[in-house]
């Protein structure tokens, strides 16, 4: 009788921890991509007024923000400081592999690819147009994550602990 009762417990805490776990990822999507939108404005005013080095432009450009997105742009400055034949799309490819906590989904990672493409290859003229280009589309993009993120939230949480219950209901 206790085990049973121990077992439907245990199968309601997984369930509903995994619905928890699923709503997280839906929730943290739109900070992430405000954390990059911010991060990439930033680096757009170290290119365009205070002229430094990709490398240290990129490690600068995360201040205040801690995190995967944080994490991401400091990988890619080191990379583009050990490897100095390395172009900086190839150094943004191996970020984006490399960081496994970045919760971002195809659209965002194409639009950091078609970035990366164009850093350090234009004028700064060309590369602060390119940088309000993507501005504008992870914008839009946060706007479909935020919308995303409050209908799947609590569906996801009722999802987890429903099916832990009904689980529950047909074992026992």
């Amino acid at each position: 009788m206790w085990l049973k009762i121990l077992g439907s417990l245990l199968i309601v805490v997984a369930g509903t921890a995994m619905g928890f776990s699923v709503a997280a990822r839906y929730a943290e999507r739109p900070r992430q991509i405000r954390q990059l939108i911010s991060c990439l404005s930033a680096l757009k005013s170290h290119i365009n007024y205070v002229a430094i080095p990709l490398p240290e432009a990129l490690s600068q450009c995360t201040s205040g923000i801690v995190g995967p997105v944080a994490d991401f742009f400091h990988t890619m400055s080191l990379l583009l400081l050990t490897n100095g034949w390395l172009t900086p799309q190839a150094a943004m490819d191996q970020a984006l592999i490399e960081s496994k906590q970045l919760v971002l989904n195809q659209p965002e990672r194409e639009i950091l690819a078609v970035f990366g493409a164009n850093l350090g290859s234009m004028d700064r003229e060309e590369q602060h147009k390119s940088l309000e280009l993507v501005h504008e589309q992870l914008s839009r993009i946060q706007y479909e994550a935020e919308k995303l993120c409050e209908q799947n939230v609590k569906m996801y949480r009722y999802l987890g602990i429903c099916s832990g219950l009904a689980i529950v209901i047909i074992l026992v």
